[in-house]
């Protein structure tokens, strides 16, 4: 497994027992995992909630729960997704496969063979997505796109991929619950 990129900072603030705003939580973030298989991502899971809408006065960890890889049906989570230049020919698809089996929680993802690219796959959610640093390709099964920095994508339920081959990135995701067929 390659070596872990620093967390990002990850702060929560909220309202205390007297009523006040406060910070409930200043760290790294701790709920960092690698996407497996031999590959260089890395999940850092900021915040989940479960339906909409949200109890703001809850102040359990919305995070601290297991990996999962779309967010509940009827809500939505924030991650950030760090990667290094990565070969595709290193990937071990079977280890891949199986971490991918584990992480669907929820149903929404569905993997789909392609010699296109080790992890094309679809979550029937909506996702916003940024690239904070550097470039991703968006690979899609017939096509490909370049995402540059500061680049933004929707997402709608479609069987797509991300390359990592040109170089290390950084992305934020908000996925939201979508359709469950």
């Amino acid at each position: 497994m390659p070596l872990s990129p620093k967390p990002p900072r990850r702060v929560v603030v909220g309202t205390n027992k007297d009523g006040k705003s406060a910070v409930i939580s200043d760290t790294d973030n701790p709920y960092q995992y690698n996407r497996g298989g031999g590959s260089t991502i890395y999940f850092n899971e900021i915040w989940t909630f479960d339906s909409c809408p949200i109890d703001s006065q809850y102040h359990n960890d919305g995070a601290n729960r297991p990996l999962s890889h779309s967010p509940p049906l009827n809500g939505a989570h924030f991650r950030v997704i760090e990667s290094k230049k990565e070969d595709n020919k290193k990937i071990n698809q079977a280890a891949a496969d199986k971490f991918f089996a584990s992480m669907n929680r929820t149903g929404l993802s569905e993997k789909m063979k392609s010699d296109k690219h080790w992890n094309m796959h679809r979550t029937r959610t909506v996702d916003y997505g940024v690239v904070t640093k550097g470039k991703r390709v968006h690979v899609l099964p017939e096509s490909e796109l370049t995402m540059d920095q500061g680049d933004i994508i929707v997402q709608l339920g479609h069987f797509h991929s991300w390359d990592n081959s040109h170089g290390a990135n950084e992305m934020l995701f908000v996925m939201i619950g979508g359709d469950d067929e």
